[in-house]
């Protein structure tokens, strides 16, 4: 390999102890946001317990004010409906849950629902019906006591009137009794809305739009929540205008013939958002262009986005503008996806229960099992702020994934928290990790290019912390990172090739020097990672 030309030029890397986590490394903050998007705050912890299950969704002239959401929460949208009273019941009730160490602490208070079938509302309405009226709180109970719904606005609905009318839906069917008077969805007053402190409603636009391939998916044949099942967009649609229901709604424009029915359902939910109807606003499965889109034409929010393990972890350039503009990130397929990976990527998986196992230990797990690698995805998912809203119709499961374990699990160091990406990416893409874990790799090199004797240092404390640097390669052809021996200088490849439009993430620590080349062994660039206070343990990113 060549050594790096004379030109090359060392750029000091100042790497403060206070500066903010790039987006690249999912550091998604506890969006803060103001209607007037004027961009998150920074003051968001990572460490997990019971006092920060909570998350900002937006700035307020009172920190008292500020309307929140809980991190964890039970999704019941596919969840067989004879057990959907029995597990909100569970779910919802301290006494029925446990923490690792053995104490109660705060239950669920979030559940996510779907609109595709009513009777799911109407049964998560009466679960929530029986909490209330047991609840011996006042009705100005500490915001860590309140409930919280997600609604959906199926892509039928699109349209003003006709998300109008789904929210009226779905309000009449969660908190029966909360209109003054008998209004249809047809001519409805939100003014009307009798409000429950104790209730906290957000709402979000499903899709942008209706898509053929649903309809030949898996998931929608095997979910309960279709009670019918068509077989595209057009017969759907057509089914929905000869319902009763959508008479009302007819004078929106089909949302199949105007691709934009999305924008005036927006504006329907600012509307309610501004009458107080709703405590947060939001869309679900938008890609890319639709969030510019939807940035440009919002007015309040969006506040919260509802995504895959997928597209969080690759879509970097999508997530980075959710941070900017302070939206919060709600997974609602974490812990799908990673059992759904596990026959593909099997060593992944087992470096994540490994973990779990090891973690387990740390805390004195009761059942000496554990955490599982599910929990290990959740509890990384949750340190960095991001939403999880895992369904089971498993009692077992839905107590492990519970706000009082989770809250329990230790904070990752940095060199954990780049494993789990790893195995994440892997089961995401159903590629398995090499039998050899990076790090390991990195020594077995340091090693063999070191002289006898000398010792082998790559970087990172031994306590496993250290600095995940993200280098992404803005050149033409693919780039390797190498770091500089500190005592032999000697050249160690610390990444694979990274390929043009591509991030590559790497474990290093203060003081490092760091070389990248090109595929010619031509030196691009040089680096040295310093910190200001000498601690820096942040992550930073650099652009080749």
């Amino acid at each position: 390999m060549k050594r790096p030309r004379s030109s090359i030029i060392l750029a000091v890397l100042s790497v403060a102890s206070t500066a903010p986590s790039t987006a690249m490394e999912f550091e998604i903050p506890a969006p803060t946001r103001p209607p007037n998007n004027s961009g998150p705050s920074s003051n968001s912890s990572s460490k997990t317990n019971s006092t920060n299950l909570m998350v900002n969704l937006f700035s307020s002239p009172s920190e008292a004010d500020a309307p929140q959401i809980p991190l964890i929460g039970i999704g019941v949208g596919n969840l067989p409906h004879h057990r959907i009273p029995f597990l909100l019941a569970t779910a919802m009730d301290a006494k029925q849950q446990r923490a690792g160490d053995g104490s109660t602490g705060a239950p669920y208070r979030l559940v996510d629902t779907s609109h595709t079938n009513p009777a799911l509302e109407v049964l998560v309405g009466r679960s929530l019906a029986r909490l209330l009226a047991s609840d011996s709180a006042p009705r100005s109970a500490s915001k860590g006591d309140n409930y919280h719904v997600i609604i959906k606005i199926w892509h039928t609905h699109l349209g003003y009137e006709r998300t109008m009318m789904s929210v009226h839906d779905s309000l009449s069917d969660i908190l029966p009794g909360v209109f003054s008077s008998a209004a249809s969805s047809s001519s409805w007053d939100p003014s009307s809305w009798k409000k429950d402190p104790r209730v906290k409603i957000h709402a979000v636009l499903q899709y942008p739009r209706c898509y053929d391939t649903l309809f030949s998916s898996h998931y929608y044949h095997t979910s309960p929540s279709f009670p019918v099942k068509y077989a595209n967009c057009r017969e759907e649609e057509d089914a929905f205008l000869k319902s009763t229901s959508s008479k009302t709604a007819t004078n929106d424009p089909s949302p199949l013939e105007d691709k934009s029915a999305w924008k005036r359902s927006y504006r329907a939910l600012e509307e309610l958002y501004h009458r107080d109807i709703l405590e947060s606003i939001g869309v679900s499965n938008f890609g890319p262009t639709d969030m510019a889109v939807l940035y440009e034409h919002a007015t309040v929010g969006p506040h919260l986005y509802m995504g895959t393990l997928r597209t969080l972890v690759e879509e970097e350039e999508m997530v980075e503008e959710m941070v900017k503009h302070g939206v919060h990130y709600i997974c609602y397929d974490a812990a799908s996806t990673v059992l759904g990976g596990r026959q593909e990527a099997t060593s992944a998986f087992g470096k994540l229960e490994r973990m779990g196992a090891r973690h387990g230990m740390t805390v004195g797990e009761a059942d000496g099992n554990g955490y599982s690698a599910v929990q290990i995805v959740l509890g990384w998912l949750i340190q960095r702020r991001v939403g999880v809203v895992p369904g089971t119709k498993e009692t077992g499961h839905l107590i492990e994934n519970s706000p009082n374990v989770l809250s329990t699990m230790p904070e990752f160091t940095p060199r954990e928290s780049l494993d789990i990406e790893m195995a994440v990416l892997s089961l995401v893409r159903g590629e398995d990790l090499e039998e050899e874990s990076e790090m390991e790799m990195r020594k077995k090199r340091d090693v063999v290019m070191t002289t006898a004797g000398e010792e082998g240092d790559v970087g990172g404390s031994e306590d496993g912390a250290g600095i995940v640097a993200t280098f992404f390669n803005s050149l033409k052809r693919n780039v390797r990172i190498f770091r500089v021996h500190p005592k032999t200088g000697k050249q160690i490849q610390l990444s694979s090739s990274i390929s043009p439009g591509r991030s590559g993430r790497i474990m290093v620590d203060v003081n490092d020097v760091l070389i990248a080349y090109d595929g010619h062994g031509v030196a691009v660039k040089k680096f040295l990672v310093e910190a200001e206070d000498n601690v820096g343990r942040v992550d930073f990113s650099v652009e080749l």
